[in-house]
């Protein structure tokens, strides 16, 4: 979104009526000192807040959040920078709703934008040139969208997440702050945003729907799983388009398919006990909000993706192990989101399709500071020479060209 937009107050659109952020769950008992950290700590949640008001889960969260730290192996790292140009982030708001739960600030976008018209997301965009960090990408475009002020000491810093890789050639970041002032209102732009409302964080590791939405809509939800009626939550699993994976049979689930054609299907028979080689898929999953008769869409795809990450960072009884929902998470031999981030990188591109993750390392001065074969070891994949035709060929910066063969490393 563009820093010039103008922000509007737009207080029809607020969830019934609320003129507060947190005004859809009264916070009248809910008494969290501010603090001037830049990010909270552990010590800082013991220390400064008055956790009483908290369920036992939403302090683990809050905990859990405040101290996580992204693996060492997540990206980016220096030998591949992220260009800034394909940079992007959103702020995962958090609050406390008013018997101590903790709920996730969603919004709808206008239906007049390009991109994503009318869907349910997270607040932010890509990142401007005066962002200095990807906290700042993320603060600005909340304040610009919802008119969430960037002040630290109303609105502190828990964790900056991993990067997400979405279809746009786009590497995304969340970064998941708390709502400390119950008083601040929401200011809509109205041109990208047309409501504000909320959802329980806790109800993104579950697939049964939270009590908001078993109170509002109980017929559906006793309609159940008959095919039918109402269901909370489902999951479509799409091809990949990296390196077919060599995968153990027995692991092997038929899942419901999108966008799939007659070769990405199973290579041997399923029903065998040798290992077969498939095409890797990736799940996208989606969660009703209660709000679809009001023409709400499902949380679904990347903003899903997200809160179930930050809802299995928050609620994991072990750190750092994540959280289980109770519900398969990704499919087996589909790719982590490092591979899919590596591949993304060095995936080879039609002359008429640029790569333009790697047209922008170039454009920035990058390029010389990437590691290729170590990407493309991350992404899974091997090179062979098989003739003048068909054989490896590198760009002088070496980086992959269209004639590079990729085969899979390893065995899932």
């Amino acid at each position: 979104m563009s820093s010039k937009s103008k922000i509007k107050l737009n207080r029809r659109n607020l969830p019934f009526g609320s003129r507060n952020y947190l005004g859809y769950h009264s916070q009248s008992d809910v008494r969290i000192e501010r603090t001037g950290k830049l990010r909270l700590s552990t010590n800082d949640l013991e220390r400064n807040a008055n956790l009483g008001t908290l369920t036992n889960e939403s302090k683990r969260c809050l905990r859990n959040l405040a101290a996580y730290k992204p693996p060492k192996d997540a990206f980016p790292q220096p030998w591949l920078p992220f260009p800034r140009s394909r940079c992007a982030a959103v702020l995962v708001a958090l609050f406390v709703g008013r018997k101590g739960d903790l709920y996730v600030l969603l919004s709808k976008r206008a239906s007049t934008l390009r991109s994503f018209a009318g869907d349910t997301s997270l607040p932010g965009g890509k990142m401007d040139p005066e962002d200095k960090t990807i906290e700042d990408t993320a603060r600005r475009e909340a304040f610009e969208e919802i008119g969430l002020p960037p002040d630290q000491s109303k609105v502190p810093l828990l964790c900056v997440l991993e990067p997400f890789y979405v279809a746009k050639e786009l590497l995304v970041t969340p970064v998941v702050v708390l709502i400390l002032d119950n008083t601040l209102q929401p200011i809509l732009n109205a041109p990208e945003v047309t409501a504000l409302f909320s959802h329980p964080l806790a109800s993104f590791l579950s697939s049964t729907p939270p009590a908001s939405i078993i109170r509002s809509e109980p017929e559906l939800v006793e309609l159940g799983d008959d095919g039918t009626g109402y269901r909370y939550h489902i999951s479509h699993d799409w091809d990949w388009d990296g390196p077919p994976v060599v995968v153990d049979p027995s692991k092997v689930r038929h899942a419901k398919t999108k966008r799939t054609d007659r070769r990405s299907s199973l290579v041997s028979d399923s029903n065998s006990v040798e290992p077969i080689i498939q095409r890797p898929k990736f799940r996208m999953h989606q969660f009703l909000t209660g709000r679809e008769a009001g023409g709400i869409k499902p949380v679904y795809g990347l903003t899903a993706a997200i809160m179930i990450h930050t809802a299995r960072v928050g609620y994991s009884p072990s750190p750092p192990a994540l959280a289980s929902p109770d519900f398969e998470v990704s499919p087996p031999g589909s790719p982590s989101t490092s591979t899919r981030i590596a591949w993304a990188f060095c995936r080879p591109n039609p002359p008429d399709r640029p790569n333009l993750l790697r047209q922008a390392l170039e454009e920035e001065g990058l390029a010389g500071k990437v590691d290729w074969k170590r990407v493309r070891e991350v992404a899974g994949v091997i090179e062979e020479d098989v003739g003048p035709r068909r054989g490896l060929k590198n760009s002088s910066s070496g980086s992959p060209s269209f004639g590079h063969i990729i085969r899979t490393r390893s065995k899932l």
